[in-house]
């Protein structure tokens, strides 16, 4: 591994490996770069577009991928193509961390670069990573929207070590979790599920589920297709019925249909087969409540 010369950069603050004078382009890593950096540490891996909305929203795309591309060639980066197209038609990038970017994570954040993944990721992982980028900006876009307050989100780390099967934490094996507060409520958290379509039940599904039921917190499954939702549902309203707890305490929803409509826009699955919008509603006297979001 090459070491990297130590500056000072004035903008950042940080003292350290911040240029690279080794590198085909040299660049002062700013705030932004180093956010940037530590996103595709929590996601693994990134679009250029996600990228963009993510850490450069006060400036074009065109502008944002012109710095996306400087820290690639600065090394702090690799790019590979993603399998979707651009608005202009032309292939998207996907972005990762080099052993340089998870260096200056090291400095910048105390994570022990050794720790971190580098490289691009798997092709069978690709777009499952880009998935929940796009759910974490449909749950931002929400919050601009006034529909959540408070939004914090976690993810990407929590995926790798399910896959690596270390768990420190049972409720790191959600590929997610976010809490957030819907106006005037208390915060909640919840766990994201991405269904990639290949869980068997009682071998992948049933563990995973009853961990996560011991946490209390509500779950959402993200599939592919609607006839997936059926089978899931199958699996799970036992598992619900042995935890005690209603059917909306775990809702499903199909991934197409929440890019076209919004988190709280597309329909969400309980298990007994009702749907809900996800919204928070006044409940009529004597009426049960099996939002997703009731204890």
């Amino acid at each position: 591994m090459n070491d990297l010369p130590s500056s000072t950069d004035s903008k950042s603050g940080l003292k350290g490996p911040l240029r690279n004078k080794a590198r085909k382009k040299n660049i002062i890593l700013m705030q932004r770069d180093l956010a940037a950096l530590e996103e595709l540490y929590h996601h693994r891996t990134i679009s250029s577009s996600q990228l963009a909305k993510l850490c450069f929203p006060e400036i074009s795309y065109e502008t944002a991928r012109k710095r996306l591309r400087r820290l690639q060639q600065s090394g702090y980066m690799g790019a590979a193509t993603s399998g979707r197209m651009e608005g202009r038609g032309r292939p998207e990038l996907i972005y990762f961390l080099s052993t340089a970017g998870a260096k200056i994570l090291e400095q910048d954040k105390g994570i022990s670069w050794e720790t971190i993944p580098t490289g691009p990721p798997h092709l069978y992982h690709k777009e499952h990573f880009l998935r929940l980028v796009d759910i974490r900006l449909a749950m931002t876009s929400a919050e601009k929207q006034g529909y959540v307050d408070s939004l914090e989100w976690s993810s990407g780390r929590e995926f790798w070590r399910e896959l690596s099967g270390s768990f420190n934490n049972l409720e790191e094996q959600s590929d997610a979790t976010l809490q957030f507060a819907f106006p005037t409520m208390d915060p909640i958290r919840v766990l994201i599920e991405m269904d990639t379509g290949n869980f068997r039940q009682h071998r992948h599904w049933e563990p995973k589920i009853k961990s996560f039921l011991k946490l209390g917190h509500p779950i959402w499954v993200i599939t592919g297709a609607l006839p997936r939702i059926l089978t899931l549902r199958k699996w799970t309203a036992p598992l619900l019925e042995e935890a005690e707890v209603g059917p909306g305490k775990c809702v499903f929803a199909v991934y197409s249909e929440i890019m076209q409509h919004g988190i709280f826009g597309a329909s969400w699955y309980r298990t007994d087969g009702t749907v809900t919008n996800l919204r928070p509603r006044l409940l009529a006297p004597g009426e049960e409540d099996f939002s997703p979001h009731a204890e």
